[in-house]
């Protein structure tokens, strides 16, 4: 089974793993590092990597972070030079949803990491524009 790693800054990967699990079920091989004030650079670098071994069982390991420029997504693209896992900065619900649902299956890392990347952008969805057009069938209805 592919791992799973939520990396980011304060309690974001916790709530995120936790509203995961509310739809998804209790996962296995899904972690998450938090970075909290006052954490060292290097403590929290050794944290991630440490998790990602223990993720690593046989698939791989798929890392989402919070945002691309910040701290969590830093360190993750230091450890890519030299640690074999995907890694993707934005991430949403709806991705991690897709990661955790679809690894259970033959998927390897490298379709599932591209899956996401997709899933993730397609997940934004303009609440306005769907209003809109919900007032508009009302219209047409009547």
């Amino acid at each position: 089974m592919i791992g799973i790693l939520l990396v980011t800054h304060g309690g974001f990967a916790d709530g995120l793993k936790s509203a995961v699990e509310l739809i998804a079920g209790k996962q296995e091989q899904f972690q998450t590092v938090g970075l909290y004030y006052g954490d060292s650079m290097e403590k929290f670098t050794d944290k991630i990597l440490e998790t990602i071994n223990n993720l690593n069982c046989d698939k791989g390991v798929l890392v989402f972070v919070d945002i691309l420029g910040g701290s969590p997504s830093n360190v993750i693209l230091k450890l890519l030079k030299d640690n074999n896992f995907k890694a993707i900065a934005g991430v949403n619900m709806p991705m991690v949803c897709h990661a955790v649902l679809s690894r259970k299956s033959d998927i390897e890392l490298e379709e599932l990491f591209k899956d996401c990347l997709l899933v993730g952008k397609d997940a934004l969805i303009s609440l306005n524009n769907v209003f809109s057009d919900m007032q508009e069938d009302i219209k047409n209805d009547f």
